[in-house]
């Protein structure tokens, strides 16, 4: 299964670059379409555990975000 992620930035917010190092940190990938970035899950367990992650990273940065899933 694929954890497709879109972010929504700020300019109040932090950098976009700052953003997408975090992200790619986490193991995201960038992405060609209505998503920014798109990384593979097993499980609703790991489903969980990344949206908490993602959740946590963009605390603070005043950036919103939007994550499906797809098989």
């Amino acid at each position: 299964m694929k954890l497709f992620l879109k972010i929504y930035f700020s300019s109040e917010g932090s950098s976009t670059m700052d953003i997408i190092k975090k992200a790619e940190k986490m193991g995201f990938g960038p992405t060609v379409g209505d998503y920014d970035f798109v990384i593979d899950i097993e499980s609703p367990e790991e489903y969980a555990e990344v949206t908490e992650k993602i959740h946590k990273m963009l605390k603070g940065t005043k950036c919103m975000y939007k994550v499906t899933t797809h098989r």
